[in-house]
């Protein structure tokens, strides 16, 4: 009996000081949350599992919302680093943010394997994006009706795209639109699953989607007749290309976590990351 009475003390001694370490542990831990463009986030995934920051215990996630959604969650204090597939805007420049490159990427022109084509002219692309060009025959495909694939509005690829292709070949000025009867997806993931999966599809993805979008069933073309490989982006030839970047405050300290993980992705281990994910390092350019 006296062995019992003993035993049962120890015992929730021992329970609550485990509870009390574990407790403390996670108290210590801070967490950061960053997000945004979800063609950066395999970079910024693959980056948190090898990040190490300086003698402190974080907890680092990203949001892949699309970068104009990163990039008010920036503003709006929800996260601490955003992800943008797009330059920034002179409005959200004056809101005390700027970017940092961080890789480069092509926007690759994917369509359904079943349409007949391999190679667009820029001006076609363009024109088929807006609606203007509505069978595969009229570009030298099959007959078969074009169906426009395209992302939503909260996409930087949308938006860069737009700028690259509608905007510079059709004139800014006349303010080109995209076509309205479109299918519109929310990732790159399901951009590249729609347009192999969709009769006469067409949408785009970041060269990092390529391999998935061929394994899906859709074959990216050449455009003037230049492939859309990673040499043809770094020597200037393929049309559309564009720089990836982080988003942060532009007085970010310089020993902060934000800042450390920036630093990071610009080593050659974060480069390392960016290439081993299909884009394109910066040394590269």
């Amino acid at each position: 009996m006296k062995k019992t009475k003993l035993f049962l003390p120890l015992l929730l001694f021992a329970i609550l000081t485990i509870v009390f370490i574990t407790g403390c542990s996670t108290n210590d831990r801070e967490d950061y949350s960053f997000g945004g463009s979800t063609t950066l986030e395999p970079i910024f995934t693959t980056a948190i599992e090898s990040f190490s920051p300086k003698g402190q215990d974080v907890k680092l996630s990203y949001d892949a919302q699309g970068s104009s959604a990163g990039i008010k969650g920036l503003q709006d204090g929800i996260y601490t680093l955003a992800g943008a597939s797009r330059e920034l805007k002179d409005e959200e420049k004056s809101e005390g943010i700027v970017s940092t490159p961080i890789a480069i990427d092509g926007i690759a022109i994917i369509i359904n394997e079943d349409a007949g084509v391999s190679n667009l002219t820029l001006e076609q692309v363009a024109n088929i994006f807006a609606g203007d060009i509505d069978n595969w025959s009229q570009v030298g495909g099959n007959d078969m009706e074009i169906t426009v694939i395209n992302r939503d509005e909260a996409s930087g690829t949308r938006s860069a795209f737009k700028e690259m292709v509608l905007d510079s070949v059709l004139g800014r000025e006349s303010d080109p639109q995209f076509v309205e009867e479109a299918i519109v997806t929310d990732s790159n993931g399901d951009m590249v699953v729609k347009a192999g999966s969709t009769p006469g599809g067409v949408g785009y993805c970041g060269f990092g989607y390529i391999e998935e979008a061929k394994n899906a069933g859709a074959v990216p073309v050449s455009i003037d007749e230049i492939e859309a490989t990673e040499e043809n982006v770094i020597d200037g030839k393929y049309p559309i290309s564009r720089k990836l970047n982080i988003i942060h405050r532009e007085d970010l300290a310089k020993d902060s976590i934000e800042a450390q993980f920036i630093d990071f992705l610009l080593s050659s281990d974060g480069q390392a990351i960016v290439e081993e994910n299909g884009f394109i390092g910066l040394e590269e350019e």
